[in-house]
């Protein structure tokens, strides 16, 4: 009997366990067939305004660095960086002094110049005249022998032949004459040319100038001293003054011939008159520069727009020269702000595009007006693109340098589908979503275009009054039961 109560009792264990299985097995069953909740949105139809957000600093649009437009003192500078400026105001003023009196040196430089060139040139011209007269009178004097030389060739036959031989004599001896009285010119020109009249060379040639003179004298007096042919008194008489005239004429030839020489290698040629003006150019040329320079520095240098001194790189009593840098000018009636873009928004902005600007929490309209075209690392090393952002109204409470947030608006759409940017995924395949259809968890794959930090525009992949989860999900749970909260 107390084996069959024992017997009973495992029985009813096997059961109470077998009942508890089962138990547990229907509860886990109801919980697994209970679908869950997600938050979800409405896929709706509304404008859709995209925009990035950055910041810069403030500048003028227009900014310029001046420079030294003369070597000189500065006697004036009174700015500083941070000071106003209007337009046309003097902020450099110079010590003109120094360039007076070099300004008067080229004046006086150039006058002695002139006056050097216009004595070398009458000298030239007179030269030229002289040369002029003498190559006449050598001319007339060799047409005046000729002529003499026919007449005194009309004496008879045997006169003629007489009066042939004794021409051909003194023709050879009016030849050796006029050779000899060329060379005694020629070393006179010499001699008038050497400084040194104590000199061998100087010696030498009066030398030969006074032994050609000796010879020409001797030649004279053997022309002279020609037989006459058997000639009547008349004829004789004829013949000596044509003789006496041809010798006068011969001397006079012979001295036009050297005057002409000596003054043809007196004239200055077009090259040489050439030159001459050119060095008188470049004299008069340092006037104008000096002239120039000392106009700039009277002006002193002026600031060509209204704005902020940013940066004084001189100061009063320095010697700077032409070209050194003095004072940077930003216009304060046209400002920017200079704003840096990532690789990953510069895509979105144009120019043109509209802008708030945020300044000491005072707010500006804007528009893009420039991109560059050069990305640079910014502090982290990063590769931005630089920008300008123009104020469109800018005042005088803006601050130059100060530091301002931009909101670019780089696109908008109106009544286009838009869906929560919760609800957005993306991967290697592209941007997608999931939803909720017929009660179970899908996934959609999309085709987005421009976006918010709160909504994300659809152009493909859903349509209005879809409903798409905006709680995390993840692949383990499509093809779930759901419902929304």
């Amino acid at each position: 009997m107390k084996g069959k109560i024992e017997q009973r009792k495992q029985w009813i264990k096997i059961a109470a366990i077998i009942l508890g299985v089962g138990a547990v097995l229907l509860c886990y069953a109801g919980f697994v067939s209970r679908p869950q909740n997600f938050a979800a949105q409405e896929v709706t139809c509304g404008d859709l305004t995209e925009s990035i957000d950055v910041s810069g600093k403030v500048h003028g649009e227009d900014k310029k660095t001046y420079y030294a437009t003369v070597t000189a003192p500065i006697s004036q500078i009174d700015v500083e960086a941070g000071n106003s400026v209007s337009a046309n105001a003097l902020i450099v003023a110079y010590d003109t002094s120094d360039l007076e009196k070099k300004n008067e040196e080229a004046l006086l430089q150039a006058q002695a110049s002139e006056s050097g060139v216009k004595a070398e040139v009458t000298k030239s011209n007179q030269n030229a005249a002289r040369y002029a007269k003498a190559t006449a009178e050598e001319q007339l004097y060799q047409y005046l022998y000729a002529a003499w030389r026919n007449d005194s060739n009309g004496l008879t036959q045997q006169q003629y032949v007489e009066e042939y031989y004794r021409n051909c004599q003194s023709d050879s001896i009016q030849k050796s004459i006029a050779e000899k009285s060329q060379q005694a010119a020629q070393k006179n020109e010499r001699l008038a040319q050497i400084e040194d009249k104590e000199s061998e060379e100087y010696k030498k040639l009066m030398q030969e100038v006074a032994d050609l003179n000796v010879s020409i004298t001797g030649l004279q007096k053997d022309a002279a001293n020609l037989p006459n042919a058997a000639m009547t008194p008349e004829e004789k008489a004829h013949a000596t003054y044509n003789a006496d005239l041809m010798e006068d004429i011969a001397r006079n030839w012979t001295q036009s011939t050297t005057t002409a020489n000596t003054y043809e290698n007196q004239i200055m040629n077009q090259y040489q008159k050439d030159t001459l003006e050119k060095k008188h150019e470049i004299v008069a040329l340092s006037v104008s520069t000096t002239e120039e320079d000392l106009r700039n520095a009277a002006a002193g240098v002026q600031s060509e727009f209204e704005g902020i001194i940013t940066e004084v790189l001189a100061k009063e009593g320095a010697v700077v020269t032409k070209g050194t840098p003095l004072f940077t000018v930003e216009s304060t009636d046209d400002m920017k702000v200079e704003v840096e873009i990532s690789k990953y928004d510069i895509g979105k902005v144009q120019i043109g595009q509209k802008a708030d600007i945020q300044i000491a929490g005072k707010k500006f309209s804007g528009t893009v007006a420039d991109i560059k075209r050069l990305a640079q690392d910014d502090s982290s090393d990063k590769a931005k693109v630089k920008a300008d952002v123009k104020i469109d109204q800018p005042n005088d409470s803006i601050i130059l340098g100060i530091e301002s947030d931009v909101v670019i608006y780089t696109a908008e759409k109106e009544s286009t589908i838009i869906m929560p940017a919760t609800a957005l995924y993306s991967d290697d395949l592209g941007d997608y979503c999931y939803a909720i259809e017929n009660g179970i968890v899908v996934r959609k794959d999309l085709e987005t275009g421009i976006s918010t930090n709160e909504y994300v525009e659809i152009i493909s992949g859903l349509k209005t009054g879809d409903r798409v989860i905006t709680d995390a999900v993840t692949n383990d749970q499509l093809g779930k039961k759901a419902v929304t909260k």
